[in-house]
């Protein structure tokens, strides 16, 4: 069995994670509170580069989830400082103790897109990885800054290292908050999401995949959350609809994302499982039979 070591384990994300990982493999979590799952625990502060050491060693691979979330509204220079440094902290003790597979959970905001700055909006349709970046909040650029950081050990190491891209995490005790947001009147937004036991897939295929020394992918459902098609809420929510690069997604299913996981599905072998009308309807069930 692969011994992977998964920092913020104990995380809202990191907790589908770890559920999902250890029914194949050993899963070790790094965070600074134990997993509510019967794996072991090592007491990690990813700030404390012997701490991280420490947890690390002997890992087959490593999954680093521990981070502040955008959500949590963190000055700006904590997001660069524990994020961006965080990372490095684990990037180095992956290479000091000789782990050969490290997965970085970077973000959407890499791009830059997922600040709806009115200058900076999507060239082309589906947004995939050889999309421009331009990010500039302190949380998107400390995400921008660790796929740099994973570029730089793998090319310079023997280490392979994924970053994956997940959009907004949508678990089943926050989608009513999600659609509160996305049903707020007006909302001007791009109407992603990824769910979490999806999402927890994707890491396991990272982990698993082999032949790999760099990667960066989205992680995004093939819909989106807005009920209208597409091209249609798009238009009347950013302005006009920029060049569509693969119309026949948008003819297959007129609800398709604003964002490409054909990348995630061709190299890694992952699939996303969910339909928004499905989960919309499926937890609106839930909450009236309540």
């Amino acid at each position: 069995m692969k011994k992977v070591v998964v920092t913020g384990g104990s995380g809202r994300v990191g907790t589908y994670v770890v559920q999902q990982l250890m029914q194949s493999m050993q899963v070790v979590v790094a965070d600074l509170k134990p997993s509510q799952h019967q794996v072991e625990f090592v007491a990690t502060d990813v700030m404390d580069l012997e701490a991280v050491l420490a947890a690390t060693q002997g890992a087959d691979a490593v999954i680093h989830l521990a981070a502040i979330d955008f959500d949590w509204k963190a000055a700006e220079e904590q997001y660069i400082n524990i994020n961006v440094r965080g990372t490095w902290h684990v990037l180095q003790a992956c290479r000091d103790n000789g782990v050969k597979k490290v997965v970085l959970c970077s973000s959407i905001s890499a791009s830059g897109l997922s600040e709806m700055r009115p200058e900076w909006t999507p060239k082309y349709l589906p947004v995939d990885e050889a999309h421009e970046c331009k990010p500039y909040q302190a949380y998107s650029v400390s995400k921008i800054m660790m796929e740099q950081m994973a570029k730089s050990f793998s090319d310079a190491t023997d280490m392979a290292i994924i970053c994956l891209r997940p959009l907004a995490v949508v678990l089943p005790e926050t989608i009513h908050e999600y659609l509160d947001f996305v049903d707020a009147e007006n909302r001007h937004w791009l109407f992603y999401y990824i769910w979490a036991a999806d999402l927890a897939k994707a890491f396991e295929a990272a982990v698993n995949l082999e032949g790999l020394k760099y990667g960066v992918f989205f992680i995004s459902a093939d819909d989106t959350s807005h009920p209208l098609p597409t091209q249609e809420w798009y238009q009347h929510t950013m302005g006009s609809v920029p060049e569509i690069k693969h119309p026949l997604w948008y003819q297959h299913n007129p609800r398709a994302s604003v964002f490409s996981s054909a990348a995630a599905k061709n190299i890694l072998g992952w699939q996303p499982s969910t339909d928004f009308t499905q989960l919309r309807a499926q937890y609106a069930q839930a909450e009236t039979t309540h």
